[in-house]
């Protein structure tokens, strides 16, 4: 790490808390909130601590709400998991300074419009030296009575896979049935893989979901397609168009809940047939006992690059969760922490190279000011 990292450290670190501490005391209507976050995972994937703060002034009902954000946390140089890996990393550890600012516009028809603002810079510290990159976005909504308009730009230097998505409209529109609505969602992305194995592909997606039931027992049928298009002088082929059809119910009752989804999803042109169709699962079960929240997922057929043909390999996958955020709020009153230990598992499935991978995490956070 170079003096340059340390200084942006320092620099970063006395600038949220001299924020904090130069800032007036909060008025009814704009609340101050301090989070703080510890992430230690285990031995044989870190070895070292992560840390995350949070500052937020004003409120969401306000003319305008201010949040910053800083965290760190460990590199790949100190994971030793089982996926199979080509060469030892060179990353030392990540830094994470975001800001965000909403504000509350003039009413029309009924309904203010909301303009958020957003911008995230991240620092990569390697051994050979840092790399950066930033993301920032500008999102406008509207919420008349008669549906709920988003729209969102967004731009980053480092894009998540396997859809990067620069602009984002979506409508949720409820219908004369009672506990009915319809949402529609379009996307114009670019296709983004990490093993680079599809490059020079934009993508269009549309979905249409119809949403029915109450708030404790909901359930979605969504109809998504997925049609890649190649950049201009790329020289990609041109596949066609994946779709996929969903259906998701939730259910809470007491102190148990319950999510299930299953998916269709038809890839075009796959040469494997076993990649050019199939289904998709993922169940999860929670029950609270008091101050002890228990959480048990068990996700079959995951591919996030479904859409393309044979871009990515399919995965099982088990996750287990013991949730003491509430034991741990009856302890600090006043406060609202989050707390608890986490292990999943991932295991490829229907291809010759196989994979897996466990990881068991603990996480704490602690938010001062309660929340809104």
């Amino acid at each position: 790490m170079n003096k340059r990292s340390k200084r942006n450290i320092l620099l970063t670190l006395g600038t949220l808390l001299l924020g904090a501490c130069a800032s007036a005391p909060p008025a009814p209507d704009a609340p101050l909130q301090l989070k703080l976050d510890s992430q230690l995972a285990a031995p044989q994937r870190a070895v070292l601590p992560g840390l995350n703060s949070d500052f937020t002034l004003g409120s969401s009902d306000g003319f305008l709400q201010y949040r910053a954000g800083y965290r760190v946390q460990p590199g790949q140089l100190f994971e030793s998991g089982t996926s199979t890996v080509a060469a030892p990393s060179q990353q030392v550890a990540l830094q994470t300074l975001g800001q965000n600012a909403d504000v509350r516009l003039s009413e029309l028809a009924g309904a203010p419009l909301r303009l958020g603002i957003s911008y995230e810079q991240r620092s990569e510290w390697q051994l050979a030296g840092e790399a950066q990159n930033a993301q920032q976005a500008v999102n406008l909504g509207w919420a008349p009575p008669i549906a709920a308009f988003d729209l969102k730009w967004s731009n980053s230097t480092a894009p998540a896979a396997p859809l990067d998505c620069a602009l984002e409209g979506t409508m949720q529109m409820p219908l004369p049935a009672e506990a009915l609505a319809l949402n529609l969602r379009g996307r114009s992305c670019r296709v983004v893989l990490p093993d680079a194995s599809v490059a020079g592909l934009d993508a269009r997606t549309w979905s249409a979901a119809l949403e029915w039931g109450a708030q404790a027992r909901r359930s979605q049928l969504r109809l998504q397609a997925i049609d890649p298009v190649p950049v201009a002088g790329a020289g990609t082929s041109d596949p066609a168009a994946g779709y996929e059809l969903g259906l998701m119910r939730k259910h809470d009752l007491g102190p148990w809940s319950a999510q299930t989804q299953f998916a269709w999803r038809r890839a075009p042109d796959a040469q494997n047939p076993a990649l050019a169709e199939g289904w998709s699962s993922d169940a999860s079960l929670r029950r609270q006992l008091r101050g002890v929240g228990l959480s048990a997922g068990l996700a079959s057929g995951v591919n996030p690059a479904w859409f393309l043909p044979d871009a990515a390999q399919r995965s099982n996958q088990l996750n287990l969760g013991l949730d003491l955020s509430r034991w741990a709020g009856g302890l600090l009153p006043g406060m609202t922490p989050e707390t608890g230990l986490f292990y999943s598992h991932t295991r490829s499935i229907g291809t010759e190279e196989s994979f897996y991978d466990d990881m068991l995490q603990w996480k704490f956070s602690l938010l001062l000011g309660g929340r809104e």
